[in-house]
């Protein structure tokens, strides 16, 4: 699923969920929906160093941390592409995690870590920061 995609999906949940709020009197949730590591291959990521801090970081919040939800199978079409097909990374969940400082909510697929390590793939930097200062009961460093 392409990221634009899958931020239209998250704002109009948001936007429903605020229907419900507004309906019983409750605040409203006003956060930017951010998608991140949804690569397509019809389309260019940003490619670049990332830390083994923020992998650590990234894989102890996937493990503890955030909403879970389900995404459904998916297989990396990159390695189907590169005709490896009988190594090619699946996965199925994803993860919501809010930074409320900076009114954002991101999104992001199990499949992140293998196009991180696999495929080259950098997240943006305000997310790499935003994990990397991210309290976090779990993160013991």
């Amino acid at each position: 699923m392409k990221k634009s995609e899958v931020e239209k999906d998250m704002q109009r949940f948001q936007d429903s969920f605020n229907k419900y709020l507004k309906e019983n009197n409750h605040p409203l949730l006003n956060y930017k929906s951010v998608a991140i590591g949804y690569l397509d291959i019809t389309e260019e990521y940003q490619k670049g160093p990332v830390s083994q801090n923020f992998i650590d970081k990234l894989r102890l919040i996937w493990n503890t941390g955030g909403m879970s939800m389900s995404a459904g199978h998916h297989e990396c079409e990159f390695c189907i592409d590169e005709g490896n097909y009988e190594g090619r990374a699946t996965g199925m969940g994803e993860k919501m995690i809010i930074d409320k400082e900076n009114n954002i909510q991101y999104k992001f697929p199990e499949m992140i870590f293998h196009y991180i390590e696999e495929h080259g793939y950098q997240p943006p930097e305000e997310f790499v920061l935003f994990i990397l200062t991210m309290p976090f009961a779990g993160d013991n460093k």
